[in-house]
């Protein structure tokens, strides 16, 4: 007998293995591409609602690296949990009920991890100083008991307005320090001016007085002695606040409870404070004999060091 070759010579359960391994194999060449296409930036850029934050990344100190390693938190768990939430997202725009203001979360493993912002390291380069003569230490902000609230990373590091990528908003810290922090003749920020602030050097005009900063600190004179007008608001966080995003009874219930609050808000979220807060500014008041028009937008501004860009 002639011998059958060919698919006619395979039973029916070999060919429906067969079809089987091609539609895996296919599926997971198609798969792979996918995963490999939705991980690149082009990809984000393509919805229309994402190319502003595309573009201030592409202007950011991290335009070298690409988003899903911030985005997407180390490990295939956490990956694959993204990636559906990402899926979402595209469901959400193909029906249109997407929003405009995109809300992205990245959490603090992916900045802390080695090769990037590696806890370790950040404790290992100690006080900081930026903007000229601004002290910032990692150490004491990473810490719940320094705080009293447990902050994250994008807690200082975040994008309120979408211009800016993962820049240090001055707002924030201005809340954190000068909430609750001043009275009518009294100004006690949290861990005290010279944590943020060094003495200026070199001589301090103002209208006819000429005078060094070196010599008070010498003698004790606190800064708030001179210093007194330089806060400007009170950061409290009205009730009608809530509504905004909120308008379950049980949640609104728990106004009162602070602690549960910035838990929820500050360690579990990264919901920026002036969605909550009113805006507290801090600045110099205007020079002696200028006109109040010309005040500067902020005590950065006015202080007599070089100007410099924010670092980290």
């Amino acid at each position: 007998m002639p011998q059958v070759t060919g698919l006619r010579g395979l039973g029916r359960g070999a060919i429906v293995l067969l079809v089987v391994a091609l539609v895996v194999v296919i599926g997971g060449a198609a798969g792979a591409g996918l995963w490999h296409v939705s991980a690149s930036p082009k990809f984000c850029n393509s919805c229309h609602i994402m190319r502003p934050y595309v573009d201030a990344w592409r202007h950011s100190r991290h335009a070298a690296v690409r988003c899903v390693e911030c985005h997407y938190p180390p490990g295939l768990r956490d990956t694959l949990r993204v990636k559906f939430q990402a899926v979402t997202q595209v469901a959400k725009w193909a029906t249109g009920t997407y929003n405009s203001k995109p809300f992205a979360e990245v959490e603090d493993a992916s900045c802390l991890r080695s090769g990037c912002h590696a806890a370790s390291a950040l404790e290992a380069k100690g006080a900081l100083t930026f903007a000229g003569r601004i002290r910032f230490d990692h150490r004491t902000h990473l810490q719940a008991a320094k705080t009293g609230w447990q902050l994250r990373c994008t807690s200082c590091h975040a994008q309120v307005v979408v211009d800016k990528h993962f820049e240090v908003e001055l707002s924030t810290c201005f809340t954190c320090h000068f909430k609750g922090a001043k009275g009518d003749r009294e100004l006690a920020p949290i861990a005290g001016c010279a944590s943020c602030h060094l003495a200026p050097t070199g001589d301090i005009v103002v209208g006819s007085v000429r005078f060094k900063h070196d010599e008070l600190v010498r003698r004790g004179v606190a800064c708030q002695s001179c210093h007194l007008n330089v806060v400007e608001g009170q950061g409290g966080a009205p009730r009608e606040r809530c509504l905004t995003c909120h308008n379950q009874p049980e949640k609104l219930e728990r106004f009162g409870d602070v602690a549960r609050i910035h838990a929820v808000h500050v360690t579990e979220k990264t919901i920026s404070c002036t969605r909550c807060h009113d805006e507290v500014k801090h600045r110099l008041p205007p020079p002696i004999g200028a006109p109040s028009a010309r005040a500067p937008a902020s005590i950065f501004a006015a202080l007599p060091f070089p100007r410099a860009a924010p670092g980290r």
